[in-house]
């Protein structure tokens, strides 16, 4: 007797206690409908519903949240939800930086009562690293105890650091930025030769370290690089990408540049402000630091307290967790003005730049 074969698919059915999302314009990292991808990251709070469809209910009123992407209200005019509900959450979304995507409609001002971006003040923020203890308990931001005991580093950090023998380097793939740090590397080589120093560059915008993958390049700037100039491409009130990583993962002092305080981010006395100094004065402490090992072991310290790791930027998890948490579901906020809370010099970036500007 033949046999009938059945194909079985699992259908996501919807829940009384769910929150649904939708999604507006596109979001980094939101490629999946459903509650997939809260179930693929394992989140504590599964409790959500992503979809595309905004006629899913046949009225948009009925979603929990509407997510609004940076890049896609920032360049250009799109079409807005003509009705909303008093209980919805419409969440002002953002992975870049305010600097290279300021919002210039009028329209957003009184627009969005929740915010998930890399400004600690925001609904939900996000990092793009984190800072850990040894108990592996992430800090946060602005919690950073000083540590006056010296312990010392260990025999096998030394060993590696004693094999360096090059000043710094920088991995550029974006050859003219917002920041103008390609203007800051240029200066600073012509007051690093005064030293025969210099700082290399690799990437699309210098040599090539690698062809298929960064390892090569990796390796190099753990071996042979005292430093690395962690430079962001526009400057930004809180604004730190994960570039800052490399340094801290491949035993190289960062050497930062950009908007925000980074005291409040990283352990005390692990990196080097380029924000506090001048080339000139920048170039002569590159040079005492490799000349003097010891003062420059003292940058390594905070591995005794602290783990600087890799953290997930617009997580789902948090997003789910938050839209869950009572409290915040009751509590009313609103950016009355949202564009100047972005970016306080969005009228000059909208008028400059003709992709911005509508009016």
């Amino acid at each position: 007797m033949p046999k009938k074969l059945y194909t079985v698919k699992k259908i996501t059915r919807f829940q009384q206690d769910m929150k649904h999302v939708l999604l507006w314009t596109d979001v980094p990292g939101f490629d999946e409908e459903g509650q997939r991808i809260f179930l693929k990251r394992n989140c504590q709070t599964k409790g959500c519903y992503i979809s595309k469809n905004k006629s899913l209910f046949g009225d948009v009123r009925y979603f929990d949240a509407i997510l609004f992407n940076v890049e896609e209200i920032s360049e250009r005019k799109i079409e807005l939800p003509s009705v909303r509900s008093g209980l919805q959450k419409y969440i002002f979304v953002a992975k870049e930086s305010a600097d290279n995507y300021p919002v210039c409609d009028e329209v957003y001002d009184d627009f969005f009562n929740w915010t998930w971006t890399y400004r600690i003040d925001s609904t939900i923020p996000y990092r793009f690293f984190a800072v850990r203890n040894l108990h592996d308990q992430d800090l946060g931001t602005g919690y950073f105890q000083h540590h006056t005991k010296i312990i010392g580093l260990d025999k096998f950090l030394k060993s590696q650091l004693y094999s360096k023998s090059k000043a710094a380097v920088i991995f550029l793939d974006k050859c003219k930025s917002r920041s103008k740090r390609e203007d800051f590397v240029f200066e600073l080589n012509k007051e690093l030769e005064k030293y025969n120093l210099s700082v290399d560059v690799y990437g699309k915008c210098g040599k090539q370290c690698a062809r298929k993958t960064m390892a090569p390049c990796f390796w190099r700037l753990r071996k042979n690089y005292f430093f690395y100039l962690a430079l962001e491409d526009s400057v930004a009130v809180d604004y730190i990408t994960e570039h800052i990583l490399y340094g801290y993962k491949y035993n190289a002092v960062p050497i930062v540049y950009g908007g925000a305080n980074y005291s409040e981010f990283l352990p005390k006395n692990s990196y080097i402000s380029a924000v506090d100094t001048d080339n000139k004065h920048l170039a002569s402490l590159i040079n005492d630091l490799i000349q003097n090992r010891s003062r420059y072991y003292d940058y390594f310290e905070w591995k005794n307290h602290y783990t600087v790791t890799d953290h997930p930027v617009l997580d789902p998890c948090s997003l789910c967790r938050t839209l869950n948490y009572e409290p915040w579901l009751t509590h009313r906020v609103s950016y009355i003005f949202f564009r100047e809370w972005w970016s306080s010099n969005y009228k000059t970036r909208c008028s400059e730049d003709s992709k911005f500007t509508w009016f």
